[in-house]
């Protein structure tokens, strides 16, 4: 009889005692073992060579780095599913950086106030050291989708961490992020997981080179404003943009004079 290969979603516990049964009568137990074990093996090989893993940037944080893998084309596409597909950027992040064993440049006061607070304080308490308690209790950590400040509890194996994100940054359209070297720029800071938006004095009826290029960079809709002809430092403030780049002069004049703690870069 041919060995028997796992099905579409089969846990290994469950094929190991069906493969064993199935190919009892031409092998021995620890024989058949052996056998079925190697074949759930190979499927998971297989399986983890056809998934896509977007393979985290050096000393890329956490934080930066899942925002980053969630809005990933890519990922998306083969994640459809945001708890899974965080779930699967996690597990690439635990396995390049080993994050959960190291914490190099983890702080206990990220944790504290959070459900994963909570479980390493219960940890601790038993006598394990802090980074002992945070590997225990990470194993049913993920990051929320949008960030926050309450943890939420999805069910009971999977527990949402609110994850600080990067920041806010805004750029300019025109002779800026439309030129080769802005859209250099744009996508350095979405690889560091910065949240970017764009700011353009056009008109909203000539948004549509706007919102072609934002969807190519995979910047969201309603990260595109428009402030039709306007000065640009009343929508920085309304966004709560700390920091903006631009081309022009006059803007980041504009800008520094009546939004004086907003950093301007100019391009």
């Amino acid at each position: 009889m041919p060995i028997p290969k796992p099905k579409q979603g089969e846990h290994e516990d469950v094929f190991i005692p069906r493969c064993m049964r199935l190919i009892s009568d031409e092998y021995a137990r620890e024989q058949a073992y052996v056998i079925c074990k190697g074949q759930i093996d190979k499927h998971e090989m297989k399986k983890q060579e056809e998934i896509f893993v977007l393979k985290p940037k050096k000393n890329q944080n956490r934080g930066s780095y899942l925002s980053y893998c969630a809005a990933h084309s890519k990922m998306k596409e083969q994640f459809p599913n945001m708890k899974e597909r965080l779930g699967q950027c996690l597990h690439a992040y635990n396995s390049y950086y080993r994050y959960w064993s190291k914490l190099d440049d983890f702080a206990e006061s990220d944790t504290e106030g959070t459900v994963l607070g909570d479980c390493i304080a219960k940890q601790r308490a038993t006598g394990l050291d802090y980074k002992e308690a945070y590997a225990r209790c990470a194993s049913k950590v993920v990051v929320a989708p949008t960030g926050g400040s309450n943890p939420v509890v999805m069910d009971s194996n999977l527990i949402i961490e609110p994850v600080a994100f990067g920041e806010d940054i805004s750029v300019d359209f025109d002779d800026t992020f439309e030129t080769e070297a802005g859209q250099k720029l744009v996508q350095e800071l979405i690889d560091k997981g910065e949240n970017v938006h764009i700011i353009t004095r056009r008109q909203q009826s000539a948004s549509k080179a706007v919102y072609d290029l934002a969807k190519e960079y995979g910047i969201p809709k309603e990260n595109v404003h428009f402030t039709n002809g306007k000065l640009k430092w009343e929508m920085i403030k309304e966004l709560g943009i700390k920091r903006h780049i631009d081309n022009n002069p006059d803007e980041i004049k504009a800008i520094k004079e009546n939004l004086p703690y907003v950093e301007t870069i100019k391009f």
